[in-house]
């Protein structure tokens, strides 16, 4: 394992190499200011893959609240525990890093592509520039050279263990630091070449903006200490919050499961209930039922993606409600031994959560739509800033919850109110 020092020469080893590329290609390859900002550019996109690579396989908790990560599909892969092993490495992928991988690749694609149209594009199309054949040749191996250190990189943070002690936020962060810092100079070197700036200054420029980023990137670690042992909040200390310890067995347990066809069902409820859902296909319905009084084909067409919308919605609420309840077990341990603790057990992934036995009486009895169905009832929970849903429940299984809990919450307006917000508020997110 290597020490932060060594971790900190081996990155700044790195960086150099690959910094020393696009400043070889000016000073002796004659390389255009585009060839550079293009080189640039496609290292913004290769640190942006290398950080998606780290985070996949680190396996620190991640640092956002599940709870307010309950969007559709999203919210299912955020508030699971486990891991997902590889066939051929001795590595694994959390279940909870994606929704944040798959958020930073798209939000820094957009970055990558907007400092592309304005820091290549527009610097090509300003100067009317072109690269030789030669020219095209080297910068094509000075991309190789980028590529091939970002990979050097992703390989030392894997081969010296580090996936084992960060959360996936921490690459996804630095990477869109550097992209900001490196972009920043794109875009800036593009207005400066747009508005008539020599193209030395503007070479100059880029080169000392991207190896500033490039050095607070490296020095981020001793920032962080800095921001953690004084009373000056820079926003840059790390929190590593550690995964609860669950202890379950099937011994001397009860084990209740959710009805199968019921959780696809509510999928599909889940899936048309959505905003999103509604509001593109009530749209697209609505323009379509307009138009049919002047064009005949644009309604059938808009109708039909309507189908298609509804259709799309449908089968990602299948897969949120099956990915989260599907092949989770409710265990309940015996009073003499367990106390009577209840653990979330995922029959995939493992253990997902435990709630002591006194927490069973302040549960919430309901019935949505889909229970009513089915002739299944949910138990839903507010503890500790997280909702626990234990839906679609038969009747014996539901006695898991205190009679007196049960009996407060199935008469009156409160327990109408419940039954309704369950389903209603899905949207809103369901542990």
């Amino acid at each position: 394992m290597l020490t932060p020092s060594e971790r900190r020469r081996a990155k700044v080893a790195v960086l150099m190499a690959v910094n020393a590329v696009p400043l070889v290609g000016v000073l002796a390859l004659d390389w255009s200011l585009v060839a550079l900002l293009a080189v640039y550019w496609v290292e913004l996109g290769a640190c942006l893959v290398g950080a998606a690579v780290k985070a996949l396989f680190a396996e620190g908790k991640p640092v956002y609240d599940a709870n307010g990560f309950s969007w559709l599909v999203f919210g299912a892969l955020a508030e699971k525990r486990g891991r997902i092993g590889l066939p051929v490495l001795p590595l694994s992928i959390q279940v909870a890093n994606l929704p944040a991988i798959l958020i930073a690749l798209a939000v820094g694609s957009v970055g990558w592509a907007l400092f592309g149209a304005i820091g290549v594009g527009g610097v090509g199309e300003t100067t009317g520039a072109t690269m030789t054949d030669a020219e095209s040749l080297s910068v094509g191996l000075g991309v190789l050279a980028v590529i091939f250190g970002r990979a050097v990189d992703v390989g030392r943070y894997v081969l010296s263990g580090t996936y084992a002690s960060v959360p996936p936020q921490q690459p996804l962060q630095s990477a869109l630091v550097s992209m900001a810092g490196t972009g920043s100079a794109l875009l800036i070197g593009g207005g400066f070449v747009i508005a008539g700036a020599p193209p030395p200054f503007v070479l100059a420029f880029v080169l000392a903006v991207k190896l500033l980023a490039d050095i607070v990137d490296v020095y981020r670690d001793r920032l962080e200490a800095y921001d953690e042992r004084t009373s000056v909040e820079l926003g840059l200390a790390p929190d590593t919050p550690e995964w609860e310890r669950i202890e379950s067995s099937r011994d001397g347990s009860d084990i209740v499961r959710p009805k199968p066809s019921a959780v696809v069902a509510g999928g599909v409820v889940r899936g048309l209930s959505s905003p999103l859902s509604v509001l593109l296909a009530a749209g697209l319905t609505l323009v379509g039922l307009l138009s049919t009084a002047t064009t005949d084909g644009v309604a059938v067409e808009l109708l039909g993606g309507a189908v298609v919308v509804a259709g799309a919605f449908t089968a990602l609420g299948v897969f949120d409600r099956s990915f989260r309840y599907l092949a989770m077990e409710y265990r309940i341990g015996d009073e003499g031994v367990g106390n009577g603790r209840l653990v979330g057990y995922d029959r995939l992934l493992g253990p997902q959560w435990q709630l002591p036995g006194e927490a069973r009486a302040e549960m919430e009895r309901a019935r949505t739509v889909t229970d009513r169905l089915f002739g299944t009832e949910t138990l839903r929970l507010e503890r500790d800033d997280r909702v626990y849903r234990l839906p679609h429940l038969s009747s014996d299984a539901v006695d898991i919850a205190p009679p007196r809990s049960n009996h407060q919450l199935t008469n009156g307006r409160s327990g109408a109110s419940s039954a309704t917000n369950s389903e209603t508020n899905s949207f809103a997110g369901d542990s």
